[in-house]
Parts: structure tokens; sequence; C-alpha cells
């Protein structure tokens, strides 16, 4: 009998498919199986230990002749592959696959996506920092990549930074349209997480053993995840109940994102209830917090004293800092928070006028048109100012992906 290749990161399946009360209880409400079957932990296990086949076999060819190749490569991203001085076969066939919607894409459910997600405002940043990163950072599984690249080193605006670029882009109107910024800005990510993994692959310092292939396909699926299912959980939290089209059209959004990624489609959710089983998977499949999450928690705690406010700076530094306190241990509690390194607050003040303030208005926008539309303009008009707040990190990112 063939023993099982596995990451010591994962549970067995014994473990892994044991039941409680909770676990019945969560089962009847979204109405499936928390628990996997077999085959579904056998995929789960390939998953930690497979990467990005398309973009990791354009890789190998651009390590070739990393200068050139590369060049080549930029040169298709951002005008084309008719722009290369002859027909590069690898480069062709990638491009050939992405620039091609899969069938189940809609533009209209992109669209509608688009228009619920700028109506948001700054509260899908609330909700993607405070929830969706923070969370993040408990399962050390995440965080050996940054661990090992020294990123940690980096500063957590800079990191926030390069995250809310890339998201402006994708969340333009037309964003995802073939040489816009949205498309060029994932493709390029694309690469960097296959080139981080090639590098990885080849150091000592990775410990395959213990956590498979680096930026693998379950810990890419579970970034989407936060991005998307995790939002929609984190919104509700806040006072904001979308309609079942929002939400159908918003994971739509993000299932595509992800394809573009390269994340395999068997790991893209339509449904919040798929996202509720993976996330229930983590678990199983992360060990407990590690230094490498006290540090990234602490780090992006500190973030606000990076801010750039053009008034009363160190007084509004302070007051960020508290209020994204109180967002977090509204989100995560405050026994998670330590497991942070982060202070637990008397209260979750922040939070409770967050839910009391958009409850009276995104309710009311159900009602009257002008205060929806108002919504609409003034949310996004708030989203693209977060990254005037990182002024030399932001001009950084603008001119590398243009």
């Amino acid at each position: 009998m063939q023993t099982l290749s596995m990451p010591k990161r994962l549970s067995s399946f014994d473990v892994f498919s044991q039941s409680n009360f909770k676990t019945k209880i969560f089962s009847f409400l979204t109405e499936q199986k928390l628990q996997p079957s077999y085959d579904e932990y056998l995929a789960l296990n390939n998953a930690l230990q497979s990467g990005d086949p398309a973009m990791d076999t354009l890789l190998h060819w651009i390590m070739q002749n990393p200068k050139q190749h590369r060049q080549y490569f930029e040169t298709a991203l951002y005008q084309g592959t008719s722009k290369l001085p002859y027909e590069i076969a690898e480069i062709s066939t990638f491009f050939e696959s992405v620039e091609q919607k899969p069938a189940w894409y809609d533009a209209q459910k992109i669209n509608q996506a688009l228009q619920f997600t700028h109506r948001l405002g700054i509260n899908n940043g609330f909700v993607l920092r405070d929830l969706s990163l923070m969370a993040g950072y408990m399962f050390p599984g995440f965080n050996q990549p940054l661990v090992l690249t020294g990123a940690l080193k980096k500063q957590a605006g800079t990191r926030l930074a390069e995250t809310t670029k890339w998201w402006v882009d994708i969340t333009e109107k037309d964003g995802f349209e073939r040489f816009n910024k949205g498309f060029t800005s994932t493709i390029y990510v694309r690469f960097i997480h296959s080139l981080v993994r090639y590098h990885l692959q080849k150091s000592e310092k990775w410990d395959t053993d213990m956590w498979g292939l680096p930026i693998n396909q379950y810990d890419q699926a579970m970034t989407n995840i936060a991005f998307s299912a995790v939002v929609l959980l984190g919104i509700r939290a806040l006072g904001i109940f979308p309609s079942r089209q929002d939400a159908g059209s918003f994971l739509h959004f993000w299932k595509y994102t992800g394809w573009l990624m390269g994340i395999d489609e068997r790991w893209l959710i339509d449904k919040e209830s798929e996202a509720l089983k993976l996330i229930y998977w983590m678990q199983f499949a992360h060990p407990q917090s590690d230094e490498s999450s006290i540090c990234l928690g602490s780090s992006l705690s500190k973030e606000p004293f990076e801010r750039q406010y053009k008034y009363l700076r160190p007084l509004q530094q302070k007051l960020a800092y508290r209020q994204h306190l109180e967002i977090t241990q509204f989100f995560i509690g405050r026994q998670r928070m330590k497991s942070l390194g982060l202070q637990p607050q008397s209260a979750s003040w922040f939070a409770y006028y967050l839910f009391a303030k958009n409850l009276f208005l995104y309710q009311g926008a159900k009602k009257f048109k002008r205060l929806d539309d108002f919504l609409l303009k003034n949310g996004r008009e708030i989203q693209k100012m977060g990254l005037a707040l990182y002024k030399e990190q932001g001009t950084y990112l603008a001119s590398m992906h243009s």
C-alpha cells in the first residue's frame, strides 16, 4: 500500500472527520457536512502541495534567461504578444489561456459587484484590514512566505499599500479588460507568487515537509475567500445587509478574480456555504498561532502611525490606531487579540458606532435613491483616498503597474 505524502501541517483524516455538537449545528444551518469525505481530504492534501501550473511553466522558461525573458513577459503583459520581436510559444500559450474568459463568466454580475463594492465605502477596507488580514495572521501557513522573503521587514503601511493598490485596480469599472490595470495587476501579482514559489522551493530555509508548497492552491483559495465571503460576513456584523443578488454577484466577481490569479476552479466558490466549509477546514490545515502571528499582527496594528494625514497628524494617527484595535476585537474577540500580540480594548465602541451608522444609512438607501446615489459616489471616493495616506508607497506602486 502506497504511503500518502502529507505535509505535517495537515491533521490526520481521523482527527479531521471527528464530529461534535458544534459541527452538527453548523452542518444543519449550512445544509452540508462540514467534515470532508476521504476524497475531499485527498484533494485538500494535494492542494497544499500544488502551485500554479500555467504560470509556473512560464516562469521556468523565464528563469532560463531571467533578464531578457522577463522583459518579453512584461512586454506581452502590458502591450500584447503582437509587440514581441518574434512569436514565443511559452508566452503565447499562457496569455491565450487568461485572455479567454471562462464559460461561466457573467459580465452583468461583475458590474453589479462593482456597484455593490463601491457602495460599501470604507466598510470594505475595515473588514479586509481588521478581520481578513488580522485573522489570517493567526494561521502560520500564510505567514511563512512573508517570513522567509523578508517581507516582515517592510513597514506594514507598504504591505497594506501594495494590497490596496491591487484592490483598487481590480475594482475599477472595466478593470479586468485586457490592458486595464485590474487585469495587468492581477497577472503581475500571479507572476510574483510564482517567482516567490520558485525561489523558496530552492531555499534550504523552506520546510516542505511541514508546509507543503509555498503559496499553494489551498492557501491562495483561502486568501481569495478572505476578500469575498469573509467580507460579506464582516459587513453584516457592521450593519450592512446585502441582498441575495448583491451577495451572489460579489462572490462571482471574486470567483473570476481567483481564476485569473491561477486558483483551480475546484477551490473557487459560488455560495457562502461553500466558503464556510473551507474556512472550517483551516483549523486542521494550520498549526496554532506563533511568533510570526504576533510579529505581523503587532506590525499591522501600528500601521496608522505611518499614515500621512494632512491635518492634526499625531492626533489622527492615535485615533485610527485605537479605532482599528476596537474593530479587530469586535470581530475576533479579546482572546484572539492576545494571540496576535494586540492589547485588548475596554470595549469595541467604534464598531458599535459603525453598526448603528451603517444600519441607518444602508437601510435608508433601500428606500431613498438620492441616499443610495450618495453612498455609491462618496463610497468610491473614500476607497480611492486610502492610497493617498501612503504617498511614497503609492507612487512606487503606480509606476510598477504601468
